[in-house]
């Protein structure tokens, strides 16, 4: 490529140094691409046989064996949100992209025949994905070093359990509905591997459904997806108040599984936590002014073994909204609250609680549980990501099944940017899906054929770094073929 030069002008000109190229546009290049990092997901789909799995889990989408399967869809739906792209319009900005589109495993359709071939992704095709992307992370694990991978693997395995509301702005879509805040929303209920940070099971409700009834069915799917992964250790379930059912822990106990779901204050809990003397509190992990304590409280109708344990945190009284609407407010026991309020004590304590059936006999084994279980962020993290990185931030249709299927592009690019990190980690951190565009996909590059050979060319800086990602790729080859 021939260097471009700027003509240094004469010394007579003070104050200039440099010339300015009198460019004219030229003609569009065809050529030319804004999305060569695509190559970077191509050669991952070549090591993991993302694909294949798909393909073999989702099963046939049309009656007839012509056009794209199931995987190649799911995986085209994936990319295109990977680029940035937040409507079904975006299939028809990729295929505008020919060298970028050409860099895919299979070719992109239109807009229109997306949301057809979307709209026939039922339950069971989605499910498909689910299980298509248990055994890719398994295969994904295994290119991490032995140490991390017998952590994952064999260690503790936490599920964080929650949901997540995608506003709209009509009713005339298929469920949705005015949640409690009285948004139009459809909710999103999602279970999240934390220590391996992929998505394991994902579905698409109206904005009131309830974690209560839909998280038991969505539980034996997980347990089966971590299995299918490889991971052979203890499965621990956690969850919001959301999730606070016996149901739902009787469901976690019969998979053989622990559980840590929060538990609404209500009035026999605040009896039992005053009941707790001074000494029997102990100070809580990694928090200033909190102390917790496992309290002699069993929910009612729950399964035998379960505890609850408490965390309380101090606070002076101007830190407390005299609104009881506050958050903070409600986290006071409302004697406690009014007194404060009317003047009688300089300091408070907010509490909150969840249940467990973990076997919590020392106090180190308490302010564990209670610091791991104020930790699970990470599938907020999830939401954060697929919204502001992969379009998951609204439903781009009137249908409920091209909206499923619209969630699980962006849960796959979700997969797609971790299975990316396990084979070639871009730092000690996890970046996000929009870093992840940012450093490798939104690449410009050309398109050149020499000696019948394809060849794309970058800028210094951005061949540097895929010619790096392409050969930590290509050095787990070997995982398809175990």
């Amino acid at each position: 490529m021939k260097k471009i030069s700027h003509r240094r002008t004469s010394s007579r000109t003070p104050g200039k140094r440099w010339a300015r190229l009198r460019a004219r546009l030229g003609a569009p290049d065809a050529a030319l691409t804004e999305n060569g990092g695509l190559v970077v997901a191509a050669e991952l789909d070549r090591t993991l046989g993302i694909t294949a799995a798909l393909d073999a889990q989702i099963g046939p989408v049309k009656e007839r064996d012509r056009g794209l399967s199931g995987g190649e869809f799911a995986l085209a739906m994936a990319a295109v949100q990977l680029t940035g792209e937040d409507h079904l319009v975006g299939f028809d900005h990729m295929r505008a992209d020919v060298v970028g589109e050409g860099l895919l495993p299979a070719p992109v359709p239109p807009s229109t025949t997306a949301a057809t071939l979307a709209a026939r992704f039922d339950q069971p095709r989605r499910e498909g994905i689910e299980r298509a992307s248990a055994q890719v992370t398994g295969r994904a694990l295994a290119a991490l070093p032995i140490g991390e991978r017998a952590r994952i693997l064999a260690g503790r395995v936490t599920i964080d359990l929650d949901a997540k509301d995608i506003e709209v702005y009509s009713l005339r879509k298929e469920q949705v509905i005015r949640s409690y805040k009285g948004e139009i929303a459809g909710r999103v209920h999602a279970a999240h591997w934390a220590e391996a940070q992929v998505l394991l099971v994902g579905d698409l409700f109206d904005g009131r459904s309830d974690g209560r009834t839909v998280s038991p069915e969505q539980v034996d799917r997980t347990v089966d997806a971590v299995r299918t992964a490889g991971a052979t250790g203890q499965i621990l379930f956690q969850g919001d108040s959301g999730y606070y059912s016996h149901k739902v822990a009787e469901k976690i106990i019969a998979r053989d599984c622990l559980f840590r779901l929060a538990v609404p204050r209500t009035a026999p809990l605040w009896r039992a936590v005053a009941r707790v003397h001074d000494d029997d509190w102990i100070d809580a992990r990694d928090y200033e002014s909190a102390q917790v304590a496992l309290i002699d409280y069993v929910p009612p109708g729950w399964p035998a073994g379960t505890r609850v344990v408490a965390r309380r945190v101090r606070y002076d009284v101007e830190e407390i909204s005299a609104d009881a609407r506050s958050r903070r407010a409600r986290t006071v026991g409302k004697d406690q609250l009014a007194l404060a309020l009317g003047g009688e004590l300089d300091e408070v304590f907010a509490y909150s609680f969840f249940a467990t059936n973990e076997e919590l006999d020392l106090d180190e084994e308490i302010a564990q549980a209670e610091w791991e279980f104020r930790r699970r962020t990470r599938i907020e993290e999830l939401f954060r990501d697929t919204a502001y990185g992969a379009g998951l931030n609204h439903l781009p249709s009137a249908s409920h099944a091209v909206n499923s299927m619209w969630m699980w592009g962006a849960l796959l690019a979700y997969n797609l940017s971790a299975w990316l990190q396990m084979i070639a980690p871009l730092g000690t951190a996890r970046r996000r899906i929009a870093t992840i565009r940012r450093l490798l996909i939104h690449r410009a590059a050309r398109w050149t054929t020499t000696a019948r050979r394809d060849e794309l060319h970058f800028t210094a800086e951005a061949r540097e770094l895929i010619t790096q990602v392409l050969a930590r790729i290509r050095a787990h080859r070997h995982l398809l073929a175990a």
